[in-house]
């Protein structure tokens, strides 16, 4: 029997681990630093803090492309050193322009480096334990995402913001040395009658799971980013930081549940399960001004991601042959970035006339449209389209 948790599995899920350990650490201080340390205004430090997320769409597609046509550990580790050592970059940062350079670097860096490790984890899990196998991997994620940014504002608290970019540079170390360890199974790579076209860049074949996962991150984006504002709109002013850390708990907990179901046949079941969940839910927000609701409307959350995420990452790489799940992990991953950035990008200005409570009631109209493609579009795609 083909054993899930492998050696290859289990180093690449905790070189993921600290690459995104790191990665959050940093999250909570970077703004901090850009205010105090550059003196920059609210609309400079959006822009600073875009690059990143900017660097990593940009490079999205031709991640893809690179992941399936060059040795997949050697690009990993590759880009996960370059990734480690931008953190030391931040120390050398003391101007805006140097700083915004670093930022879209980093996001150039990690665009790649997530591309690669996604496509790695599933070419070393057994295809009959795929979707456990990608939950758990997702798992690392999200408890990087639990732990990361109250290790930083701590270490930032005692020890300053050089504190924090040199200890996410130290744990990405760890990373490269388990990297170095790491064994891939070589597969050959078939080359393309026509190398250069779109499908090489993007699996159209997910073409309706990729519109359905803009959806969902444009309803997440401005949680990742409006969180506080929403909260003192509602007058919850203490304890906002707990928010994610529930979020984060409802994400391993539904991955931990759900991961098993998957491989059993119930793929789109639990996809949609996640996407009623995340209707309602996203919805409550309009409608709460107490910091017990608050608190479990991010643990159910967490528990409608953790649904949902796995599921169209399994369901995209699926109709991917081996050749090409480099492509079709840029192609999952550039989805849920574009939907993130559209959601950060236009929820500022819509809340200035419907409040942040009203962008969270049309996260939930985004969400039920992409419920509604599913069942109609996306579920017969997939049973028409998947390989394995």
């Amino acid at each position: 029997m083909e054993k899930l948790w492998n050696k290859p599995f289990i180093l690449i899920c905790i070189s993921n681990f600290l690459m995104f350990f790191s990665f959050y650490s940093l999250l909570p201080i970077l703004p901090l630093y850009i205010f105090e340390k550059l003196n920059a205004g609210s609309t400079v430090s959006g822009i600073i803090l875009a690059s990143y997320t900017i660097g990593a769409l940009l490079c999205r597609p031709f991640a893809g492309y690179l992941v399936d046509s060059f040795s997949r550990k050697h690009l990993y580790l590759f880009t996960y050193i370059l990734f480690s050592f931008l953190f030391l970059g931040y120390l050398v940062t003391f101007t805006l322009v140097l700083i915004t350079a670093t930022r879209l670097i980093h996001g150039l860096s990690f665009g790649i480096v997530t591309t690669a490790s996604n496509t790695i984890a599933v070419d070393v899990l057994p295809s009959s334990k795929r979707g456990a196998g990608i939950g758990y991997f997702g798992v690392t994620t999200n408890v990087a995402f639990a732990l990361g940014p109250m290790t930083g504002m701590l270490l930032y608290e005692s020890l300053g913001f050089n504190a924090v970019f040199i200890f996410s540079f130290l744990t990405c170390l760890i990373g490269i040395v388990l990297i170095y360890f790491l064994k891939v199974p070589m597969k050959p790579i078939k080359k393309d009658a026509s190398p250069i076209s779109l499908d090489r860049f993007f699996l159209v074949k997910a073409t309706p799971q990729f519109i359905n996962l803009i959806l969902v991150g444009f309803a997440y984006g401005p949680i990742t980013n409006y969180l506080a504002l929403y909260a003192k709109e509602i007058g919850i002013e203490k304890g906002i930081g707990y928010f994610y850390a529930w979020l984060a708990i409802g994400l391993v907990s539904s991955r931990l549940i759900s991961s098993r179901w998957i491989d059993r046949g119930y793929l789109t079941t639990l996809i949609k399960i996640g996407l009623v969940i995340l209707t309602f839910t996203y919805g409550l927000f309009f409608w709460i001004h107490s910091p017990f609701l608050f608190f479990l409307l991010a643990f159910i959350l967490g528990i409608g991601h953790g649904l949902v995420g796995p599921g169209y990452q399994t369901m995209v790489v699926n109709m991917a042959p081996h050749c090409k799940r480099g492509t079709a992990s840029s192609t999952y991953l550039s989805a849920w970035d574009l939907g993130i950035g559209i959601g950060i990008l236009l929820g500022a200005p819509i809340a200035t006339h419907i409040q942040y409570s009203g962008v969270f009631l049309l996260g939930a109209l985004s969400i039920f449209i992409a419920l509604i493609l599913f069942v109609t579009i996306s579920t017969p795609h997939y049973q028409k389209n998947r390989l394995e």
